[in-house]
């Protein structure tokens, strides 16, 4: 047992094969799970490196672990403190994920009641460990105040949140009563881990993922001028010892020497990008706009990074390619390149940056709009102006999608957002683009792997999106944003779902608002298809989401076109007959529901005949 628990401190999967293979525990999640709770010995950090694995039996043991626990009667804070005794949590976004997902089914199941559902628990069971590690942590200032604290976790829907005074409640208790982990200062020792500041520091990171702290102009201004006093005080002190030089030891000495200089050096690059197309110049002012922007992002002066981006993003000219010149494309290039090497500096400006996209595959993609470049110059300047332009349209530009994965959680809430944003403008061109539209679907592909809680407000920003696409005047443009609706819709019922969660609810609303208001037979009978082919792919895996395949049939037994009735009957029998157990639970009435409109059908008394028998059999499977 000692050699296994060896193993286990030093590779945890391995010392789980050893305990396995040599039957010193039962082969059983279960039996894991309890091994891993009552063992003194084995290393805290390694035991939430364990239980946070993806794989099939590792996943199978966090949920024995979990579900061996009570929190019944707990309150919230006092359950998270008695679950996080036994281990320390990861070091990565998609462990914690997974681990508080799970906690938030279990405090939902013991707790009944409490919360509406279990997502509500799982975004405040983030916010209570962001929370602990921000009051707790020196690194972090200025510290949220219980106001902010109860801001940012009241949804714009009140029944979807924690009440205001469950939440004062756990502010002053995570305020006054940091959350320790029982042998936390052993685990530190014994394990290759950092110092607990670092590590709070790490997870200040990985938390500050659904609830984004911006500072106030107050304190930022407070904080420079604490900055600019320190920072004369240094030089006084320095002006006494005459004849040593004095290397500063402080990035933030900077920031009062950028403050003093940025905007001067800010007006010089301008006036000479406007004044010329010297190249040597050009070069150089690039290079200035370069450092002006990673400085500026580097040292948190917000205004003038926008500033500077701002003025980049103009001097591409792509909003008016006949006046544009090879400084032109140099601007671009060099906007590009900061989006691929530098994407943090971008934050707001991704909304004028994914424009200018936009713009340069519309300007290289279109005949017409690419013999507009640079008139009334030379042949030689203007082909070269447009094969310029067409290399930065290929793999320059693809990377500013292709690298959204490397953002940090709020910037790829932005991110999605500004682009959003370009397609709603796309589709009211004439006629309507889809250019952003389609990389909408393809980001969120790339992004697919982020932990639900940045998902979910990722979607919040797409779904809305979606349903004006799928509502647009041109038929082909609204059954384009339907289809890749349901792409989407396939590809997130791969993850699981725990119990009273909701989030496949929410990715198929989209498709309930858009059959209830459409007023075309194509698009309707096509929600019909998408959701009929969901139905087929990913059965086993639709829990929550039984809630809008049932709206969208109900929605369709009210639809005077018999093929779009009949369609979609015919697949509610299927799963009634075939699936019953998978929606009698929170869903049973939805179903109900929907016999009822298919029984008052206008198309055909077959079908409201059938439907009948089915609410018999329905009532019948209840009572069994």
């Amino acid at each position: 047992m000692e050699a296994a628990i060896s193993e286990f401190n030093r590779k945890p999967a391995k010392g789980v094969e050893y305990l396995l293979s040599n039957k010193l525990i039962e082969n059983k999640a279960s039996s894991v799970a309890q091994f891993l709770k009552s063992n003194a010995s084995l290393d805290k950090v390694m035991i939430g490196e364990y239980l946070g694995q993806h794989e099939e039996f590792p996943l199978d043991v966090m949920h024995a672990y979990v579900d061996s626990m009570k929190f019944s009667g707990l309150k919230f804070d006092a359950a998270i403190r008695e679950f996080l005794k036994g281990f320390r949590l990861p070091g990565e976004a998609q462990k914690i994920d997974r681990i508080m997902e799970k906690f938030a089914e279990r405090y939902c199941a013991d707790n009944p009641g409490l919360f509406k559902n279990a997502d509500t628990a799982y975004i405040l069971a983030y916010a209570v460990i962001m929370l602990n590690t921000d009051a707790h942590n020196p690194m972090v200032w200025p510290k949220m105040s219980k106001s902010d604290f109860v801001r940012l976790n009241t949804a714009s829907d009140e029944e979807e949140c924690a009440p205001k005074e469950l939440l004062e409640e756990l502010y002053d208790s995570i305020i006054n009563e940091e959350i320790k982990m029982k042998d936390d200062l052993h685990a530190a020792k014994t394990s290759k881990v950092r110092p607990e500041i670092e590590e709070k520091g790490r997870l200040v990171n990985i938390l500050n993922l659904a609830l984004p702290r911006l500072k106030s102009a107050s304190d930022t201004k407070a904080e420079s001028e604490k900055i600019i006093k320190q920072t004369q005080a240094v030089f006084k002190n320095q002006g006494q010892k005459r004849g040593v030089f004095h290397v500063a030891q402080q990035v933030e000495l900077v920031r009062p020497m950028l403050e003093a200089v940025g905007w001067p050096l800010l007006a010089t690059f301008s006036v000479t990008m406007e004044e010329g197309d010297n190249k040597p110049r050009v070069v150089l002012c690039m290079e200035g706009f370069k450092a002006g922007i990673h400085l500026t992002r580097v040292l948190g002066m917000e205004t003038m990074r926008y500033a500077f981006l701002t003025s980049l993003v103009r001097f591409t000219f792509l909003h008016a390619p006949r006046e544009m010149r090879s400084k032109n494309v140099e601007a671009l290039r060099t906007l590009l390149a900061l989006a691929d090497m530098d994407m943090d500096a971008l934050q707001d400006a991704w909304t004028a940056v994914l424009e200018c996209v936009s713009r340069l595959e519309y300007i290289t993609s279109v005949p017409s709009m690419a013999a507009t470049v640079m008139q009334g110059s030379n042949q030689i300047s203007r082909d070269s102006v447009v094969q310029s332009l067409k290399e930065l349209s290929g793999k320059p530009a693809e990377q500013v999608f292709v690298n959204s994965v490397k953002l940090p959680s709020d910037s790829i809430v932005e991110f999605f957002d500004g682009l959003c944003t370009i397609s709603a403008e796309e589709l009211k061109q004439t006629p309507p683009r889809v250019f952003s539209l389609q990389k909408l679907v393809e980001i969120s592909y790339y992004n697919m792997a982020r932990i639900r809680l940045v998902w979910a407000r990722i979607w919040s920003v797409l779904a809305q999106h979606f349903i004006a696409a799928g509502s647009h005047h041109d038929e082909k443009v609204a059954m384009y944003a339907i289809d890749s609706l349901r792409q989407l819709g396939m590809k997130y019922l791969e993850r699981a779902e725990l119990n009273k969660f909701t989030f496949q609810n929410d990715i198929l609303k989209p498709f309930v608002i858009l059959m209830r208001n459409s007023r075309s037979e194509k698009i309707r009978g096509l929600i019909v298809d998408c959701i009929v082919q969901l139905i087929k792919s990913k059965v086993g895996s639709i829990k929550s989401g039984w809630r809008c395949v049932f709206m969208i049939f109900t929605a369709a037994a009210d639809d005077e076109n018999e093929y779009i009735v009949e369609s979609a009957f015919e697949n509610v029998e299927q799963v009634i007959l075939e699936h019953f157990d998978q929606v009698v639970g929170d869903c049973f009435m939805d179903c109900v529901n929907c016999l009822i409109g298919f029984a008052n059908n206008k198309c055909t008394s077959r079908i409201s005949l059938k439907a009948i028998a089915l609410l018999r059999i329905c009532e019948d499977r209840l009572a069994e």
